[in-house]
């Protein structure tokens, strides 16, 4: 498709870290990938992410758009890579004006620190060990929850996919946003985190209160994830007894339900 329209394929891996499909890691099946170092990643960095590609073009346009969309595209460090440094005449600048301090369009500011490039080595040598307790998380609370399969829609994995789990998502069978709401109540009572599925149905947000856009479909399954679900961690950290613990709780509010 990306080929038959020109398009370039940029793919959001962002809660992903670790998952193959076919094999293959996620992240690299395009022209551009992209992760979080979000503190609720798969691995962190205080904050920010990364973007990789294997293009040397698109490289470096994403390193501009880094540097406040400046035009240069020399390493940090480096000088006068193109030679032409003092050469150039774009825009309405006076010829020879400096490259280093010629801007092209818009960009960003997103330097990491070299505490945050620590903090990242640290854990890339840890990102095994996280994504195995992630995985074990997940399917101890798929088997648990299996005895409450007639209340909630379990998360499977898609064919070929080995998921580095996020989270376990769980979704009220019966359309009723008041006992998922509820539910969040209860736990957050119980001192135990839990939450939605990010924005839901992002149309339904305020800002795209007054602003044209276009949908595909009916967006159906997008309403019932914003009416219906909500979604408990698999953090690394976590051990068999709170697991335990989130399910006994969650099963405990089904049952008063059932009376």
């Amino acid at each position: 498709m990306c080929e038959k329209y020109g398009l370039w394929l940029i793919e959001d891996a962002c809660d992903a870290l670790g998952t193959t499909f076919n094999k293959k890691k996620v992240g690299t099946f395009g022209d551009f990938g992209t992760l979080s170092f979000y503190p609720a990643h798969h691995i962190t960095m205080g904050e920010g992410g990364a973007v990789f590609t294997n293009n040397l073009k698109l490289k470096k346009i994403a390193e501009s758009f880094r540097d406040w969309g400046r035009d240069c595209f020399c390493e940090p460090g480096v000088d006068n890579t193109c030679q032409r440094r003092f050469c150039w005449k774009l825009g309405e600048l006076p010829k020879g004006y400096d490259h280093k301090y010629i801007y092209s369009h818009s960009g960003f500011n997103l330097k990491i620190t070299e505490m945050q490039a620590a903090c990242g080595l640290g854990q890339i040598k840890k990102i095994n060990r996280f994504t195995k307790a992630r995985k074990s998380n997940f399917n101890f609370y798929l088997k648990k929850f299996k005895k409450l399969e007639e209340f909630f829609i379990l998360p499977k994995k898609t064919t070929f996919s080995d998921p580095s789990w996020f989270g376990f998502p769980i979704t009220i069978r019966d359309n009723n946003t008041e006992i998922r709401n509820n539910l969040m109540k209860c736990l957050e009572e119980k001192r135990i985190g839990a939450r939605l599925l990010f924005a839901g149905n992002i149309t339904k947000q305020p800002y795209f209160k007054n602003q044209e856009y276009r949908i595909i479909d009916t967006l159906e399954n997008t309403d019932k994830i914003m009416h219906d679900t909500l979604w408990l961690g698999v953090y690394p950290g976590l051990n068999h007894e709170m697991l335990s613990y989130v399910y006994e709780t969650i099963s405990l509010f089904v049952k008063k339900l059932k009376k």
